[in-house]
């Protein structure tokens, strides 16, 4: 139904950023524990609409795969969490490659419905974790451009029989 999901965003992105930040993974997942060493988290926060939706007709001479399309841009959020030693240093190396024509070409070359527009400045927000050890971690929002299509069934035909039957008669 949907082409281009979150976690198909969430994955490109995960791509592009792991040589970077260290292993990356999906916030949110529950039951898992956060990893040891250099890693980041990625974390979804919005999708505002930066287009009008336009429909795309998707015969394909099938009706059992004939569809409908609604495609529209949106301006996707992602927080990245960047976390272990250095993460200072990994934060602001993120920054300045995602808003340089190497991470468009690179983020483009993964994925082409996705495009870099711009990154927050790296910000320091520390935390304790577990064992009650402050932990370094340093913030970092990046906004995608996401060209998402979702596709409904859809009947169409090319030529139609249409009988005629008169009706009225005089008496």
């Amino acid at each position: 139904m949907i082409d281009y999901t979150i976690d198909n965003l969430i994955d490109t992105l995960a791509y592009f950023v792991e040589p970077i930040c260290g292993k990356a993974q999906q916030a949110q997942a529950n039951r898992v524990p956060m990893p040891k060493g250099e890693f980041c988290i990625l974390t979804p926060l919005r999708f505002a609409r930066l287009s009008t939706t336009r429909e795309i007709r998707q015969d394909t001479g099938d009706p059992s795969t004939s569809a409908m399309g609604y495609t529209e841009v949106r301006q996707a959020d992602v927080q990245v969490d960047i976390y272990g030693a250095n993460a200072g240093d990994r934060a602001i190396a993120l920054e300045t490659v995602f808003a340089s024509s190497y991470g468009y070409d690179k983020i483009k070359s993964i994925d082409g419905r996705l495009a870099p527009l711009h990154s927050s400045a790296a910000i320091q927000a520390p935390m304790i974790n577990a064992e009650s050890q402050w932990q370094e971690r340093y913030i970092v929002t990046l906004s995608l451009q996401a060209h998402i299509t979702v596709s409904f069934p859809q009947d169409y035909f090319d030529k139609a029989e249409i009988p005629t039957k008169q009706v009225d008669t005089h008496i």
